[in-house]
């Protein structure tokens, strides 16, 4: 850890949380039997995978994981891929777009501009952290943490070993 890091989740928070965000989406798709979870590729993606095993023991939610796969430096290059979705069945289908940080939208909304063509019934965008420093039209419907920073402030997400969020 840097020394000008600050924790601000350990892993029994984050833990807390992903079970609290958890029962989140599964009282706001209470009414669909199946629901697609697409996390983003890397840090979204674990987490996806986490609150998709949480969500399948709380409920009888069908769930169908999808990884999202794009640059998340510059996503502009080319759009994001939906490995292992078939947009076809996409129509009358929720689904819930994973992620670790909302910093400034970019990201997410880039992944979700695919969805656009599609008719879906739903789209829940839900992250572990939400920065506050939206520069994109996107709001995290499901957070585990609402955070406001300065804009030199980062937060920076840890799952492999040692869970912890920092402020640094």
């Amino acid at each position: 850890m840097e020394p000008s890091a600050s924790l601000i989740m350990d892993a029994p928070r984050i833990e807390r949380s992903l079970v609290r965000m958890a029962w989140q989406i599964y009282e706001n798709h209470h009414d669909h039997r199946e629901l697609v979870m697409a996390g983003i590729i890397g840090r979204g993606e674990d987490l996806m995978n986490r609150l998709a095993d949480k969500l399948e023991s709380i409920s009888s939610i069908d769930v169908k994981r999808v990884v999202v796969d794009l640059k998340k430096r510059q996503p502009w290059l080319q759009d994001a891929r939906y490995e292992g979705l078939d947009f076809g069945v996409l129509s009358n289908t929720a689904l819930v777009l994973v992620d670790d940080v909302l910093n400034s939208g970019k990201t997410l909304t880039y992944a979700a501009a695919p969805l656009l063509k599609h008719e879906i019934s739903k789209l829940t965008v839900t992250v572990l952290v939400d920065r506050s420093h939206k520069r994109f039209p996107i709001l995290a419907n499901v957070v585990g943490l609402r955070l406001s920073t300065s804009s030199h402030e980062h937060v920076r997400v840890e799952l492999n070993g040692v869970e912890r969020v920092y402020l640094v």
